[in-house]
């Protein structure tokens, strides 16, 4: 069964968080998968597939069923299908696009992960619309396709047929100005995007509109949308807001039982009530509510 986006309406313009009744909680495994590398990133695929990026390995690792080993395609290299560190991955339904870091392009796959293109700004003049060392990428269900520019440390939105339409989170957003961004992620009306100490929030169009997190995140490396609010996450700890900015509860790693030890958290994604939480080398299942 294919996954369901998360609908966040966040409807207030500056978000705040309420702590005083923040409550460690536990989370128990459900079952644990993969054997990874350096594993940096986690997402899931509008039919549910699990995608895991391995940084040491320059692949991506595809779970279509946890019975069955992962699909994996790439391995270090410039030439087509293969990556220098993948670090973002988003999908259509019909075609997948991996962020490839240190080749400054985004790649795009058919629904089998069989290679079509390559999309760069590298080499052109315009300032503008050159982007670097994406750190990530998401996919909108409109085809617009949002590009975290790591080297200029912003957010370049591009049209279905790859054409630059605008740019955001740059020293023209005002308190929405990205400084050190991680990851994105984005609903039909809103734009996340995760920093070490927060996470922004711009509309669609990438006009600003708050921040969450201020004064109790830190050191975030991701985070994943719920139906109802979100989860971020630290190498050490996990952290649930409702929709409204309220922080209802952490998880300290060592909250987690695990038939594992997890050394540290890499990242987090969400679906159909499992949490799924990254570590360097495995993959972690936990049921949760939404």
């Amino acid at each position: 069964m294919g996954a369901k986006p998360a609908l966040i309406p966040f409807i207030f313009l500056n978000f705040f968080v309420v702590t005083a009744q923040s409550i460690d909680s536990v989370l128990v495994e459900e079952f644990s998968v993969g054997s990874f590398q350096h594993a940096i990133r986690v997402a899931v695929g509008k039919e549910g597939q699990l995608y895991v990026l391995d940084a040491d390995q320059h692949t991506v690792n595809i779970f279509s069923d946890f019975q069955k080993p992962p699909k994996i395609i790439g391995g270090f290299g410039w030439a087509s299908g293969s990556f220098d560190r993948p670090s973002g991955v988003a999908t259509d339904g019909i075609h997948t696009f991996i962020a490839d870091y240190g080749n400054h392009r985004i790649q795009r796959f058919d629904r089998n992960l069989n290679f079509i293109s390559s999309f760069s700004t590298r080499d052109t003049s315009d300032l503008q619309v050159k982007f670097g060392y994406p750190l990530d990428i998401a996919i909108s269900d409109f085809g617009d396709l949002f590009v975290l520019d790591g080297e200029n440390q912003r957010v370049l939105k591009f049209n279905p047929s790859f054409l630059f339409e605008r740019v955001f989170g740059d020293i023209n957003s005002g308190e929405g100005r990205l400084h050190d961004p991680i990851k994105i992620s984005i609903t039909n009306s809103r734009l996340f995007v995760c920093e070490k100490d927060r996470l922004v929030v711009f509309d669609y169009f990438g006009n600003y509109l708050g921040t969450l997190g201020n004064g109790v995140l830190t050191e975030v490396c991701g985070f994943t949308l719920l139906p109802h609010g979100v989860i971020v996450a630290s190498h050490t700890t996990l952290w649930r807001f409702s929709e409204s900015g309220m922080l209802e509860f952490s998880v300290p790693l060592n909250h987690l039982i695990c038939s594992k030890k997890i050394e540290q958290i890499q990242d987090v994604a969400y679906r159909e009530n499992r949490l799924f939480v990254l570590s360097l080398n495995s993959l972690f299942v936990f049921p949760i509510s939404k």
